[in-house]
């Protein structure tokens, strides 16, 4: 008895859990085909990265408890606190194994957020501006700009789409479309968590899903004279399911979820350990994948923020992230690379921790927790050119205010503009660069001066790399 291909492939539902590339919510009426680029002004784009993993803490670590930690009222006398390198203290009962790895990481200690609620925090996280309700339906993610940048430079056997997500579904705004910027240029967001992974690739399988594409593609140049003038979104659902069978015919997709009992354990079998394993799958791939965007949800404590029996805990999402990240450096740090002798992928790849903000210093409040906190926090670097072991920034002895911000913009403080200037500077990519026939009719600079509350200095953190 012939098989049906639902016995073979995904159900539908579960291929659009899986990601579906983020079509429903792309401008695809609206794209601009193509991008007007210009230059603002100087920049020197480092290149020093071929990928970019950024990990999101969705929901705010607590800065005073972790990487810039000042004992106090708060200190739990179970945290174990160990000197780790000059002015670095870490937990040891919090982080475990990245109190072994912190040579390979920078810590940034003088973060300053527009944001202080959730949704527009995660917002300003994956669109790496403020939230603005007028423009957000044209506003691309930051890695849907990196895709259409980095198009260019796709091999013919790059079949991976070039910006994944993990979790973005877990975000409070979700995975963001690519607003004016063409379809193709989506995330494709996977929550492994929940179960959506690779499609199996059996030769039998593979028989069916050809046979179905000619089939459609027949049907596709019958139905093409009747579609004159009709709106572009035919053109772009065609490319999504050009890519959607480029994927499932490559054999590198499943081999990129294939995840050991022992790797699972080692990462963890969670949010942030099942993400980091999937990119550093996906970095050693090397099939198309260039940015990986990770969330760690869950980290709004506030109350029971250090509460052993509660199910969400500071404890429970430091100690995921500490095996994840650790295992990913461990990993990356020791594979070589294939293109350059001397080098790790590590070096190839630049890794970014960024949070919304942090969590307010001083004693726990009186629901025993941390309230939000924006004008000091931490963000986390390692990888891509950066140079390691290193503390940029300095708060006052209560981790409350900025005394030294760490950079030669001595007034201004490091914020989430910056992270991605220095994402894109790594990568290559002039991070001043201005797009100019948008629908709004208002230039989108790739890094925008104007902050929500303040102007911002369109700048990397030159500090990582120098």
């Amino acid at each position: 008895m012939q098989k049906r291909i639902s016995e073979l492939f995904p159900a539908r539902r579960d291929i659009l859990k899986l990601g579906g590339y983020g079509l429903l919510g792309a401008f695809a009426d609206q794209a601009l085909m193509p991008v007007q680029l210009r230059a603002a002004g100087r920049t020197n784009p480092r290149g020093t990265a071929r990928f970019c993993i950024l990990i999101e803490l969705a929901g705010a670590l607590s800065h005073i408890d972790s990487f810039d930690f000042k004992e106090g009222e708060g200190t739990q006398k179970d945290f174990d606190v160990r000197p780790i390198k000059n002015d670095l203290y870490l937990s040891h009962r919090l982080f475990p194994e990245l109190s072994k790895e912190m040579d390979k990481v920078t810590v940034v200690r003088s973060m300053k957020s527009h944001e202080v609620v959730h949704f527009r925090g995660q917002y300003y996280n994956q669109a790496g501006r403020p939230l603005n309700p007028p423009l957000a339906s044209e506003i691309p993610s930051v890695g849907s700009v990196v895709a259409m940048e980095l198009e260019s430079q796709r091999r013919p056997q790059d079949t991976f789409p070039t910006y994944i997500g993990c979790n973005l579904d877990t975000s409070g705004c979700g995975a963001l479309s690519t607003g004016f910027l063409h379809p193709r240029h989506s995330v494709l967001d996977v929550n492994l968590k929940s179960g959506a992974g690779a499609a199996p690739s059996s030769k039998e399988a593979m028989a069916v899903l050809e046979e179905r594409y000619r089939l459609l593609k027949e049907l596709d140049k019958v139905m093409t004279p009747n579609r004159g003038g009709r709106d572009r979104s035919f053109g772009t659902f065609g490319d999504f399911q050009q890519s959607a069978y480029q994927i499932l015919g490559d054999p590198r997709w499943p081999q990129a979820f294939a995840m050991s009992k022992e790797e699972t354990e080692r990462y963890g079998a969670n949010e942030v350990g099942l993400g980091c394993l999937l990119a550093r799958n996906l970095v050693k791939a090397d099939a198309g994948t260039r940015y990986i965007h990770i969330t760690h949800p869950d980290w709004d404590h506030h109350r029971d923020i250090y509460n052993h029996a509660k199910k969400s805990n500071h404890y429970i999402r430091c100690n995921e992230f500490d095996r994840a990240l650790a295992n990913l450096l461990r990993d990356l740090g020791s594979t070589p690379s294939p293109r350059e002798a001397g080098k790790t992928l590590l070096d190839e790849t630049f890794i970014a921790v960024a949070t919304e903000f942090g969590r307010v210093p001083g004693p726990l409040n009186g629901i025993a927790g941390r309230h939000h906190y924006n004008l000091a926090y931490v963000s986390l670097f390692a990888g891509g050119g950066t140079k390691p072991g290193r503390i940029i920034g300095k708060t006052d002895a209560t981790g409350e205010h900025v005394v030294d911000n760490g950079w030669k913009y001595k007034k201004s403080q490091i914020k989430t503009e910056n992270i991605y200037a220095s994402v894109y500077s790594a990568l290559g990519i002039d991070w001043r660069k201005e797009i100019t026939n948008t629908p709004s009719k208002r230039a989108y600079r790739y890094v925008d001066v104007l902050g929500a509350t303040e102007m911002v200095m369109d700048d990397e953190i030159a500090e990582l790399f120098v």
